[in-house]
């Protein structure tokens, strides 16, 4: 009888290691798959700071460009008006030209 139980026991015990080799590989499988998250999520981060110092750059280059332009505009305008009144002056000696051939002038 004694050796009744303890063979049950034995048995018992022998279903528990088994139980707990199956719950270790499975735990064991969870940490593998939690590893590969972590690593994809590191690289996802690399990806993005990379992607934010490009972004950054993009927006110091623009601002650059901006304040290029906005010291080009008042510029522009005085040349603007420099070309119009060189324009009217060339006008004006083309039409005195123009009465002189005339023999208006």
């Amino acid at each position: 009888m004694a050796e009744n139980i303890l063979a049950l026991k034995l048995e018992a015990l022998h279903d528990d290691v088994g139980e707990v080799k199956m719950a270790l590989n499975k735990l064991s499988e969870a940490i593998t798959k939690l590893a590969l998250v972590e690593q994809q999520q590191s690289q996802i981060a690399t990806s993005l700071e990379r992607a934010f110092k490009a972004v950054g750059k993009i927006e110091d280059r623009q601002t650059a460009l901006e304040q290029q332009y906005a010291a080009l505009v008042p510029q522009q305008g005085e040349v603007s008006k420099w070309v119009d009144r060189g324009i009217v002056a060339l006008a004006g000696a083309g039409g005195v030209l123009v009465l002189k051939a005339a023999g208006v002038a």
